[in-house]
C-alpha cells in the first residue's frame, strides 16, 4: 500500500475538522448522546492509522465502540475512551484493582488521539517484558526439573562402587601382608625340615 501524500493528509484532516464542525453545530440541534457518540467516531477514525500498525494477529486491542448509556471507545481490555459531563471532553479512564483511574483528559482530538497511542505502545512494551520473563522462568523451571528426576543410585551400585574402590585402596597392603605370612610360612617349613633330617640322622 503507498503511503500517503501530503495532499492526502490534509484532505483527511479537512474532514475530520470538517464532521467535528458538524457535531459542533449539531449538539444544539440533535440528542447529546447523538453528540457523544459523534465525538468517539471522529477518534475511532483518527485511530485508524494505528490500529493498521499492530502486529498482525495482536488482539491486545480494540478500538471499538460500545453503545449503551453511557458510549466508550474501547481500547483493550483495561482502557477506554469516553465523554465528559460537557460532551465535549474525552476522559482516558483505565480500570484498576482499585477502581477507575482517568489518565488523561482533554478536548482536544489530536491531543488525545496521542496520548491514545502512547498508552498502547507502554502496553505493548509491557507484554514483551512478561514473555521473555516467562520464557526465562520457563527455562529455570526445565533445568531443576532435569537436576531432580535424575535417578538416584541404588545401593547394589554404591555397593559396587566401593568394591571397585577397596582393591585401589587396600592393594599394596594385602601385598605386604601376603609377602609377610609367606616369609613366615616358608620359615616354619624350613624348621620343621631341619628338624626331621636331624632326627633322621641321629637314628
Amino acid at each position: 500500500m503507498p503511503a500517503p501524500t501530503a495532499t492526502g493528509n490534509r484532505l483527511r484532516d479537512a474532514i475530520r475538522r470538517a464532521r467535528l464542525s458538524d457535531v459542533e453545530r449539531s449538539d444544539v440541534i440533535v440528542d447529546l448522546r447523538e453528540a457523544e457518540l459523534a465525538r468517539l467516531q471522529l477518534l475511532q477514525d483518527a485511530l485508524g492509522d494505528l490500529a493498521e500498525e499492530l502486529p498482525a494477529g495482536s488482539d491486545m486491542f480494540d478500538f471499538q465502540i460500545q453503545t449503551g448509556v453511557t458510549p466508550r471507545l474501547w481500547v483493550d481490555m483495561l482502557a477506554h475512551v469516553s465523554m465528559g459531563r460537557d460532551k465535549r471532553t474525552y476522559r482516558l479512564v483505565q480500570e484498576t484493582r482499585y477502581g477507575r483511574q482517568l489518565m488523561f483528559e482533554t478536548t482536544g482530538l489530536d491531543e488525545m488521539a496521542s496520548r491514545v497511542t502512547d498508552y498502547v505502545a507502554r502496553r505493548m512494551l509491557e507484554r514483551e517484558r512478561a514473555l521473555a520473563g516467562d520464557t526465562l522462568a520457563g527455562d529455570s523451571r526445565a533445568e531443576e526439573t532435569r537436576k531432580t528426576s535424575a535417578p538416584a543410585p541404588t545401593p547394589a551400585a554404591e555397593l559396587a562402587t566401593a568394591s571397585a574402590v577397596a582393591p585401589r585402596k587396600f592393594g599394596w597392603a594385602g601385598i605386604v601382608l601376603a609377602f609377610i605370612v609367606g616369609l613366615i610360612a616358608g620359615a616354619a617349613a624350613l624348621f620343621f625340615g631341619s628338624l626331621w633330617y636331624l632326627s633322621l640322622i641321629a637314628g
